[in-house]
C-alpha cells in the first residue's frame, strides 16, 4: 500500500530572462484509487535535465493569395505560421522521479490535450511504480511556455510553467527504479520497430512500449501537480 510521503527539497534559484524566479519546482499530488495519497515537493535537477523538451510544428497551415498586373504578371503570396506544436518533454527530478509527457500545444489556447497514443510515464524514485496514461491535460496560461511560432521547425523548450492533470493506471505488485526512458518508433502501439512509423511510444527497454496497464492488479491514478522547469543552457529562439 502506497504511504504519504512528503519531500522537503532546498530549492535552486534561477531568474527567467523576463525577471521572474524559477525554482525548477514541481508540486505534485499522485491519487491512486482506494489508497493514501502521495504528495512531493521536488525539483528538475538540471544537471540531468538539460532541456525542457522539444517542440515540433503538428500541422502546416499555410495561405497563398496572387494576382497578374501588367505585361510580365507577377504573384504575391503570404504564409500564415502555424501554431500547435508536439512537445515531448523528460523531466528527471533529483526525489529520482521521471516524467515523460507528449502533448500538444497550440499558441492560440491556454492548455492541451495529452497525446492520445504516446501518453505520459511516470516512474521511479520515492513512488516506485510506474504509471502510464494517454489521458489528461496541460495548462501554460499567459506566457507559460516559451515556444516561437514563428520558427517552423524543431526547436528546443529553454522554460515552462505548466499545470497537469493526467489519469493513468499502475500495476500495485510491480516497481520501478527507471530513470531514463526513450521514445521508439512503433506500428502497433506495443513493440518498437527500427523502421519508419507515424507513432511512437515510450520505452524503458527499446523494444516494447511503455503501455496504459490493463492487468487485473491495475489501479486507477489521478496526477495533479505544477511543473516548473527552467533549462539556463538552452537559449530561447
Amino acid at each position: 500500500m502506497l504511504r504519504l510521503v512528503s519531500v522537503f527539497m532546498v530549492f535552486s534559484s534561477f531568474f527567467w530572462g523576463c525577471g521572474l524566479k524559477n525554482e525548477n519546482k514541481a508540486e505534485v499530488s499522485i491519487f491512486p484509487d482506494g489508497e493514501p495519497s502521495l504528495y512531493f515537493l521536488g525539483e528538475v535537477d538540471s544537471d540531468i535535465t538539460t532541456s525542457c523538451g522539444q517542440a515540433t510544428p503538428a500541422t502546416t497551415t499555410t495561405g497563398t493569395t496572387g494576382g497578374t498586373t501588367g505585361t510580365t504578371g507577377g504573384t504575391s503570396g503570404s504564409t500564415t505560421n502555424n501554431t500547435r506544436f508536439t512537445v515531448i518533454s523528460q523531466l528527471i527530478f533529483k526525489t529520482k522521479e521521471t516524467l515523460n509527457l507528449r502533448f500538444t500545444y497550440d499558441s492560440t489556447q491556454i492548455q492541451g490535450k495529452i497525446d492520445p497514443q504516446q501518453g505520459f510515464v511516470l516512474a521511479g524514485g520515492l513512488f516506485g511504480k510506474t504509471v502510464q496514461g494517454t489521458q489528461g491535460t496541460v495548462e501554460w496560461f499567459n506566457q507559460g511556455i516559451n515556444i516561437d511560432t514563428a520558427l517552423q521547425s524543431a526547436q528546443q523548450i529553454s522554460f515552462f510553467n505548466l499545470e497537469i492533470t493526467l489519469n493513468g493506471t499502475y500495476s500495485t505488485t510491480a516497481t520501478s527504479t527507471t530513470n531514463i526512458l526513450n521514445s521508439c518508433n512503433t506500428l502497433d502501439g506495443v513493440n518498437c520497430t527500427s523502421g519508419t512509423s507515424t507513432t511512437q511510444c515510450f520505452t524503458s527497454d527499446n523494444r516494447t512500449c511503455l503501455v496504459q496497464n490493463t492487468t487485473s492488479d491495475a489501479k486507477s491514478v489521478i496526477i495533479r501537480g505544477t511543473l516548473k522547469c527552467n533549462a539556463p543552457n538552452i537559449v530561447p529562439q
